[in-house]
């Protein structure tokens, strides 16, 4: 593999456990459209997908621009990008008549919370690890590293499972310039965060290094929800869908869905 400063799509392939692919499950009244978080795929909401597709709701875990393929291909993505790819899917659905919940991990869940801002037929948003408040001490350095580095290295990984490795794909590295504009909408995001009206759950971990008790308790406070729910786990690292209680978190997300 080349520096960091010369990755190519020639190396992508090295670091693949899982599948960048997006999938769709059809099912009942209610789809539920999963939004994977930065760097990475659907392949980190796969369990739980196939947990809500086995009671009965359609599932759709689009592929954000700029993933899936090299890190040369995210690097001049901007979130608007984002927030238009997930407009398009969410008004697909409803033109299908479906109901539509948005639900995100990580950046996926700040489109999420997005969704259901821009988009007032969303019933319910579910936002899993939201990196509200960032506990990754580069983020306060991220612009003064934009002007230095292409591209910096990814936080070491904190799965609990080490399973957890051959269910996610993502890039190795976070493109810096990038990663500016993902801080930029995550600020912007907590500006507006009393126009979200829509049933909100929150899960995170107590183990998760990249997001803080802050930032959950400010979406907690800040949302305009009447109903807000947040659930703690124990026993997790930041990709809470796809390590060791991944199944806790379907089964609350289920229970939450029950109640729509």
């Amino acid at each position: 593999m080349g520096s960091p400063e010369s990755w190519q799509c020639t190396g992508a392939a090295e670091l693949i456990a899982a599948s960048p692919e997006p999938f769709s499950m059809a099912g009942g009244p209610i789809t539920v459209v999963l939004l994977h978080g930065y760097t990475g795929a659907p392949a980190e909401l796969f369990l739980l997908a196939e947990a809500l597709h086995a009671q009965g709701f359609g599932v759709e875990a689009p592929l954000l621009v700029g993933h899936g393929t090299c890190l040369e291909d995210l690097m001049p993505v901007q979130p608007r990008q984002w927030l238009e790819q997930v407009d398009g899917v969410v008004d697909r659905l409803l033109d299908q008549g479906q109901r539509v919940v948005v639900a995100g991990l990580s950046l996926g869940s700040i489109l999420a919370i997005q969704a259901g801002m821009r988009r007032p037929r969303v019933e319910a948003v579910i936002a899993y690890s939201p990196p509200i408040v960032s506990g990754d001490p580069r983020a306060l350095i991220a612009p003064l590293l934009s002007l230095l580095l292409p591209s910096v290295p990814r936080p070491a990984d904190d799965f609990v499972d080490p399973a957890t490795a051959e269910r996610v794909w993502k890039y190795p590295r976070w493109p810096s310039r990038c990663s500016v504009r993902v801080l930029d909408l995550i600020a912007a995001t907590r500006r507006q965060l009393g126009n979200l009206h829509q049933p909100l759950l929150v899960m995170a971990s107590t183990l998760d290094n990249v997001i803080t008790r802050r930032g959950v308790e400010l979406l907690q406070q800040r949302a305009g929800s009447e109903r807000v729910e947040v659930h703690w786990l124990e026993g997790s690292g930041h990709v809470i869908t796809a390590d060791a209680e991944w199944k806790t978190v379907a089964d609350q997300t289920l229970i939450f869905l029950k109640d729509l």
